[in-house]
């Protein structure tokens, strides 16, 4: 908190969603062809975050938290495969 001023809830959820989406997004063009391993790595990555949280004494974790972390990861990586279907292949 700054000055006082308090963020809007929403601002919070979308900030979440969008950091876990490009997150996802990333790993998908990392590991491309590899959904299920793209998604299993955001989602731990989301789970371990707010599993660390639990142990800090001045943050709580959440599942709602985790809930979004993970819904944005998995848009991330599936906006990522569907661009990467349309993308030419290179013959190798």
């Amino acid at each position: 908190m700054l000055v006082g001023h308090h963020e809007a809830y929403w601002i919070v959820v979308v900030e979440r969603f969008s950091a876990y989406g490009l997150l996802g997004f990333l790993l998908s063009f990392l590991l491309p062809g590899r959904f299920r391993l793209a998604c299993m790595l955001v989602l731990s990555v989301a789970i371990g975050l707010e599993v660390l949280q639990a142990l800090t004494p001045d943050r709580d974790p959440a599942l709602v938290d985790v809930l979004q972390k993970a819904a944005g990861g998995t848009v991330g990586v599936l906006l990522a495969q569907t661009i990467l279907a349309f993308l030419p292949r290179s013959p190798s």
